[in-house]
């Protein structure tokens, strides 16, 4: 990196939030190849700073047995080193770890100051208190709509109909938990968020909206790099062009131009070639909801872009898992309104739910969501 010819990056552990009570010690793990590129600035209350050096091998859990104290805050920041998200057990009670999801997408060093700043002025308590919110709106509906006001369109989803996974990225770590950074991330898929089954889908039936920034993640292989940058340029007019996507129980079974331009025909054209060289990218794998509400997009494809909160919270759709799809695409919809069966807004709605009729099993930082 050479932090791209300017000065190093620099780590501020006292400013982070999210490990609640800090521990004696705080550790970065980069890249090997990038060790000399950043900086720690020691601070009270941590008496101790390291900077660990990670191998192509991606392999996390031995990293944290061999070179990281049995008590430590510990941040992963790798550009070029797909990781392994290690289990509870190996991370150890005495431990807890947040990871910038980097690899997956191009992550230049101004892009990890900035997303470093933003981790800075992450509330994890004010998210937690919104995931909260969220999930005992959702527990007391009887089924939600996405909704697209200025294009009138609806997608009903039933979030008790498939014994579905809910992830929570969001709020205090304990001991022996991993979260992403910037925290920020609500989502539910059919499975662990580590596994994939094309048999299995969210219920999801209606027509949905795909208007913003487009992120297009793959991070196992470097000779996709080029191909990679290809189609997130081609998915790029999403901003300025939005399709319609019709769903039905949900697999996306047509994709329409929503403005009638020229760029929107290319969009369509695109999703048709996605379609026909991978049937399994119908699928709408993941509903994500974004509450980080102190950070703007970065214009890029750039898989931290995916915590985005705006004012209110976010919705983004996630079709394919990597490595079981050649690549995984996340689109974020700025636009997008979350309601539940009374027509009231649930994403960024303070007004919290009464008494929960359903159970809403939500997995808390199980997985740094890295592979």
């Amino acid at each position: 990196m050479n932090a791209e010819n300017g000065p190093q990056v620099t780590v501020q552990p006292s400013s982070f939030r999210q490990f609640g009570t800090p521990a004696d010690t705080f550790c970065i793990i980069v890249d090997e190849e990038f060790i000399d590129d950043f900086s720690i600035v020691l601070a009270p209350p941590y008496t101790r700073c390291m900077i660990v050096p990670i191998g192509p091998d991606g392999d996390l859990g031995k990293l944290l047995s061999t070179d990281v104290p049995a008590t430590a805050d510990v941040v992963a920041i790798c550009r070029n080193t797909f990781l392994s998200s290690p289990d509870a057990a190996t991370i150890g009670a005495g431990r807890r770890i947040v990871v910038l999801p980097c690899a997956s997408t191009p992550v230049t060093a101004d892009q990890i100051r900035y997303f470093l700043r933003v981790i800075e002025r992450t509330d994890p308590t004010a998210q937690e208190a919104v995931a909260d919110r969220f999930f005992e709106a959702v527990k007391n509906a009887s089924h939600l709509r996405i909704i697209d006001a200025e294009h009138g369109t609806s997608c009903r989803f039933d979030p008790f109909a498939g014994g579905y996974v809910w992830n929570q990225q969001a709020g205090l770590l304990g001991p022996g938990e991993q979260q992403i950074a910037p925290a920020g991330e609500l989502s539910v898929l059919p499975m662990d968020i580590t596994e994939f089954d094309e048999d299995r889908r969210l219920a999801l039936s209606g027509t949905l909206v795909l208007r913003g920034w487009p992120i297009v993640h793959a991070g196992y292989d470097r000779a996709l790099d080029a191909e990679q940058a290809d189609l997130y340029e081609r998915l790029v007019p999403l901003r300025r062009n939005p399709l319609k996507l019709t769903v039905e129980d949900g697999s996306i079974t047509d994709v329409r131009d929503a403005g009638g331009t020229a760029e929107g025909a290319a969009l369509v054209a695109v999703f048709d070639e996605l379609f026909t060289e991978e049937p399994r990218y119908r699928s709408i794998w993941e509903l994500g909801f974004g509450i980080n509400t102190g950070m703007e997009v970065s214009p890029a494809n750039c898989g931290l872009n995916e915590t985005y909160g705006a004012a209110d919270g976010v919705v983004h759709i996630g079709l394919g898992l990597t490595p079981f799809t050649k690549f995984a695409l996340t689109f974020i919809c700025p636009a997008a309104s979350l309601v539940d069966d009374a027509g009231t807004r649930v994403l960024g709605n303070r007004a919290a739910g009464e008494q929960g009729r359903r159970r809403v099993n939500r997995v808390r930082s199980a997985s740094c969501g890295c592979h």
